[in-house]
């Protein structure tokens, strides 16, 4: 099944979206922990006249967990593992659910830049690819502006994008994410320590 569906598509079924990114950072060093979680719901209707159709239930988990060293002030070199799970349950009219979906690791190698734009104002952004792993092909791809609050908190504005290439089984258990998602991010960080 093949699903082309704009962001304003994507909010109507929506049901729930968390992130969260988590970093702590010694020296050069840092680790970054980050995970995305969201839940969509949405009728479908098949061709024709009568009760084809039904209901499509989507889980998504996508959690990174990086090991990186600062080049410099501005530019992170990082490398680690991206796990997806996917759950997908189809319930057509008048049959019982039918469960789908997989979950799957790949290995990934990026960079992330920072830079100031002016005293309240700077912008981040961060690329990566797989490596190894499951996926055919991954990468991810997140641009953010920051404005700054004080000297230990900013509010983020950015965009994510998401492309992800990845197939299992064959016949009836085939399962295929060929997926490409991006969106807006807004956000709100908070640094401790010194």
């Amino acid at each position: 099944m093949e699903v082309d569906a704009s962001f304003s598509d994507i909010l109507d079924v929506l049901n729930i979206a968390l992130f969260v990114n988590m970093e702590l950072s010694k020296g050069k060093f840092f680790v970054v922990f980050d995970p995305m979680y969201s839940q969509l719901e949405a009728d479908f209707t098949g061709p024709g006249p009568g009760p084809i159709g039904g209901k499509v239930d989507i889980d998504m988990l996508i959690a990174d967990l990086n090991f990186g060293y600062n080049v410099n002030e501005n530019i992170g070199i990082y490398a680690g593992a991206r796990y997806y799970d996917q759950d997908v349950t189809l319930t057509p009219n008048l049959l019982p659910p039918q469960p789908l979906g997989d979950d799957w690791t790949d290995f990934v190698l990026g960079v992330r830049v920072n830079g100031s734009l002016s005293e309240k104002w700077s912008i981040a952004a961060k690329l990566d690819g797989a490596v190894d792993g499951d996926s055919k092909s991954a990468w991810y791809l997140q641009a953010v502006l920051l404005r700054h609050i004080g000297s230990n908190k900013h509010f983020n504005f950015g965009w994510r994008y998401y492309d992800v290439d990845y197939e299992s089984g064959s016949g009836l258990t085939r399962f295929k994410w060929d997926v490409a998602h991006s969106g807006p991010l807004v956000g709100f960080s908070w640094e401790f320590g010194g």
